[in-house]
């Protein structure tokens, strides 16, 4: 069988060449209608989605065919925070509707584990490949019994603390009291630190550049630091490999392929490997 490898390709073009190892039933290099119709058999959407991907109409969807720009992830995520989700000029409930409207892939009104587990890995992909993830997040409510289908009202909104670029000059007022307490405490007030403890506290000047570069993407985000994306996109390259793919993850793949689809534009593909 063949993968691809977590070297040279995004997050989100890693999850769909996962989808066409996970569609390959006969081992070639092409998936026909037959074998994409198994996501969901009788839709619609599935035969719409193999038009989406065979760009040259020959009736078979390639590797290459199935593999999205490189942009794709950012430019979803962009999609996302500006017209769906991130955006201020919708409320919280405009917002969580449309969340839960696309997450709700079966349209029984109500989204499973598998299916709210599926949304978290798109969304995480996009957010690690694009470098900074949304104001915005969903929580469930005290209570809930997270592992049993869950309606809108079992939902809600919460924020990300997103940093004003115009605080940056000086370290915000809201942390300064305990950057102050960390840096500048005196023996008599908390004790004199440890050699140990001194060596791994930052210093003033880190601690404003680490803010500064958490407020550098787009209005209501906030940006992962360099020094700690490249692991946090190991870590999740990792775990894409070694998790199985479920039905409700592939059914998000197609819709959002459907939605905002950037098809691979010729230039250096993403390493691809074969495996036994």
């Amino acid at each position: 069988m063949t993968t691809i490898s977590a070297a040279g390709s995004t997050l989100t073009q890693q999850l769909y060449q996962k989808l066409f190892d996970r569609l390959n039933t006969d081992g070639d290099d092409a998936l026909t209608l037959d074998e994409i119709s198994a996501v969901d058999a009788g839709n619609a959407k599935v035969s719409k989605a193999f038009e989406t991907f065979d760009a040259d109409a020959d009736g078979r969807v390639t590797r290459a065919e199935m593999t999205p720009a490189d942009t794709f992830g950012a430019d979803t995520l962009n999609a996302l925070i500006q017209a769906q989700s991130g955006s201020e000029s919708i409320s919280d409930q405009e917002y969580l509707a449309d969340w839960f409207a696309e997450t709700d892939t079966d349209g029984d009104g109500l989204v499973s584990k598998s299916e709210r587990e599926a949304s978290a890995d798109l969304r995480r992909a996009a957010a690690y490949d694009a470098g900074y993830a949304t104001g915005r997040v969903l929580m469930t409510r005290r209570g809930v019994d997270t592992d049993q289908p869950l309606s809108v009202d079992d939902f809600l909104v919460g924020r990300l603390i997103a940093i004003d670029p115009a605080q940056i000059s000086e370290v915000p007022p809201e942390l300064k009291a305990e950057i102050e307490r960390m840096l500048d405490s005196s023996p008599e007030e908390a004790g004199a630190p440890s050699a140990e403890t001194a060596a791994v506290q930052p210093s003033r000047e880190q601690i404003t550049a680490d803010l500064a570069e958490r407020a550098s993407g787009p209005t209501g985000s906030v940006s992962f630091l360099s020094r700690e994306i490249g692991d946090l996109r190991t870590a999740e390259a990792a775990r894409i490999a070694a998790a199985p793919m479920s039905d409700a993850l592939a059914a998000r793949l197609f819709q959002q392929a459907l939605n905002s689809w950037t098809p691979w534009d010729g230039g250096e593909q993403p390493v691809v490997e074969a495996n036994a």
